[in-house]
């Protein structure tokens, strides 16, 4: 039909734009605060990953774990998407107190660690759409000293064994920051998914944590790092991103900001970008937050805003050709598409992938 105007309205980005939270902020009643960061998540972010509550050591905890129960299901009722961090951070440090007493058993240790991945994984079963399964391993190396690298292809079994609709991570830092210098941090890490991916570990994802400051990487070399861990063919995720130390140039942390998402958002196996924090009065390096205490936004939430909900947002409108059609592009992700002609309205809501093609809406 010739002459229909057509809408074509994004609602969601296929993309993933995250933020670490908090469970307790999001539920905190009579709280302003509280109020305006469940606001600011709900408008800026499609994603979220608890920034401590699904740890081992806070997983354990009754009142804690019932606590980010509810929160998890606020988060479910706003469809935002959540992902799991983390399973098994492998240091005595970083792990519950008496893993260390059973380094001298290595039988005990094993069903320990397997044991607790099974319970939390299933626990969460189909709530969650990612899971760092492994974190930083050539850092926190403890664990795997006693049982061997071989331990964490078992680890990546039991994930998916408890629940196979999740995507499987390894994650670490250093990898993307620091001007891309550290060399044994990349070595190591190639190293361990080439291990992985050829003992049959169901790994999905490759994340980078993305912690800057100080030496910033130059985009040319950001793309030559993503290349390299591209040729396994997982996802890459940025799932810890902040920028901070700077000596208060705000301007600069915005700038970088934006050109890290956007070499990111342009790599062909990039699936998704996650802050880890955005609020100065819940955030681990306050200097690197988008929203002050007073929640005044910094330069860098203006350009974060300018790119998710703005440059890479599509809102278009026209009307059919001669054929009846009308033909656009638009970045990946829910729309709903409205065609009006002769006092008749369809509209239709359209998921658009890099495999979508054409949408038919009848007027009637």
């Amino acid at each position: 039909m010739r002459g229909a105007e057509v809408k074509v309205e994004m609602q969601r980005h296929a993309f993933g734009f995250g933020t670490a939270v908090r469970a307790n902020l999001l539920l905190k009643a009579d709280d302003e605060n509280a109020r305006i960061y469940r606001q600011t998540v709900t408008r800026l972010f499609n994603k979220v990953v608890f920034e401590n509550d699904l740890k081992w050591n806070f997983w354990e905890m009754p009142k804690s774990r019932e606590t980010t129960f509810r929160a998890l299901k606020w988060l479910q009722e706003r469809s935002i998407k959540v992902r799991g961090h983390v399973l098994i951070w492998p240091s005595w440090e970083q792990t519950p107190p008496d893993l260390k007493t059973l380094q001298n058993d290595r039988a005990a240790l094993r069903k320990r660690i397997e044991g607790h991945i099974r319970e939390e994984v299933s626990a969460l079963r189909g709530q969650l759409v990612d899971w760092d399964v492994v974190n930083e391993p050539y850092t926190h190396h403890d664990v795997l000293d006693v049982l061997g690298e071989a331990a964490m292809t078992q680890w990546f079994r039991a994930a998916r064994e408890s629940d196979p609709t999740a995507a499987l991570f390894i994650n670490d830092f250093g990898i993307l920051t620091g001007g891309g210098a550290d060399l044994a941090h990349q070595a190591h890490y190639e190293k361990t998914i080439q291990t992985l991916v050829d003992r049959g570990a169901p790994l999905d994802g490759i994340g980078f944590q993305g912690h800057f400051g100080g030496v910033l990487t130059p985009p040319e070399k950001l793309l030559q790092i993503l290349d390299r861990y591209a040729r396994f063919g997982k996802e890459l995720q940025i799932t810890e991103f902040d920028i901070r130390g700077l000596q208060n140039d705000e301007q600069l942390q915005a700038d970088y900001t934006r050109d890290l998402m956007t070499v990111f958002f342009s790599h062909p196996a990039a699936t998704s970008f996650t802050m880890w924090g955005f609020w100065g009065g819940a955030h681990w390096m306050p200097d690197a937050e988008m929203f002050r205490k007073d929640w005044t936004p910094k330069p860098n939430a203006l350009a974060y805003q300018d790119l998710v909900l703005k440059e890479w947002w599509t809102d278009v409108a026209g009307t059919t050709d001669e054929w009846g059609e009308f033909q656009t592009r638009g970045f990946c992700g829910d729309y709903q598409v409205t065609a009006t002609h002769g006092g008749k309205v369809s509209t239709l809501a359209v998921p658009l992938s890099r495999e979508s093609s054409a949408v038919t809406l009848v007027l009637r």
